[in-house]
């Protein structure tokens, strides 16, 4: 069993024990589709390249990182520095993450106008209304792991929500699946969730097979100020840092850098 396949297990037991707590139609009458949502796609199309900063406790590639981390705090100190959006990993069991940490940043980042992603492994309608109802401004889709025709399903209705919606890829077989209905934002993952092994040349590869029209994020791998140059004069619109933004013992630092970088193209 791979470390995807062991994440989705527990992600589906613990939803289930979810859904006998607070049935979906409870969970449907309390959402406010009124409510303020920060577009990412508004972002994206305001800057040159916009810097997603992520958080997260541990993870199963980097191992633990942040056991302290103060959400709120956090979000602060990466929009204090420069980053045009926040992450937020909200997966329990590997990553030590909870809703509570997504409710904690949103805190911060709405009067702030930043969007915050949450950033969980999204698979049932029931997990949309509750990332809408915690407020979340945009969600992850990942191809990989839906079917075709409930991938479809759940990108129809987060944007019914309200909500953005970044959807992942990692190699050439999913793009047909993730072009098959008409997406704005499309996240290529420089790290195979099946092995964890991380190559940058797997966005060079893919972006030149998406739509021009489609916002590029790179995901995963981006360590330095190399890294993001490489991403961006290969067509990314978007930057999706974590690891190396939480490792570092200057946050700031690292995020300027990055920023500056990225105004170079």
């Amino acid at each position: 069993m791979s470390i995807l396949d062991k994440i989705l297990l527990k992600k589906k037991n613990r939803l289930e024990i979810k859904k006998t707590l607070i049935p979906l139609n409870k969970l449907k009458e309390d959402v406010q589709f009124h409510q303020k949502i920060i577009k990412l796609e508004e972002v994206l199309g305001n800057n040159n390249v916009t810097l997603i900063a992520e958080m997260k406790r541990q993870s199963p590639s980097a191992g633990i990182m942040d056991t302290n981390l103060i959400p709120n705090k956090q979000a602060e100190i990466y929009i204090k520095s420069g980053a045009d959006a926040i992450s937020v990993l909200t997966e329990e069991d590997f990553f030590r993450g909870s809703n509570k940490d997504l409710i904690d940043v949103l805190k911060v980042s709405k009067n702030k106008r930043i969007p915050v992603l949450q950033k969980d492994f999204i698979f049932d309608e029931y997990q949309l209304y509750e990332a809408k109802k915690l407020g979340a401004d945009c969600v992850l889709l990942i191809v990989r792991i839906l079917e075709e025709k409930k991938y479809i399903q759940l990108y129809k209705l987060a944007k019914l929500l309200g909500l953005s919606v970044i959807v992942e890829i990692f190699d050439e077989s999913e793009i047909q699946k993730a072009l098959s209905i008409d997406i704005e934002i499309i996240g290529i993952n420089n790290r195979n969730l099946a092995t964890l092994k991380t190559s940058l040349d797997n966005f060079i590869k893919l972006s030149k097979l998406i739509p021009k029209d489609i916002f590029k994020i790179a995901e995963s791998g981006i360590s330095n100020h190399n890294d993001a140059l490489k991403m961006v004069s290969n067509g990314a619109n978007g930057l999706l840092v974590g690891e190396s933004i939480m490792k570092s013992n200057d946050i700031g630092r690292i995020i300027r850098d990055i920023k500056e970088n990225k105004n170079e193209n």
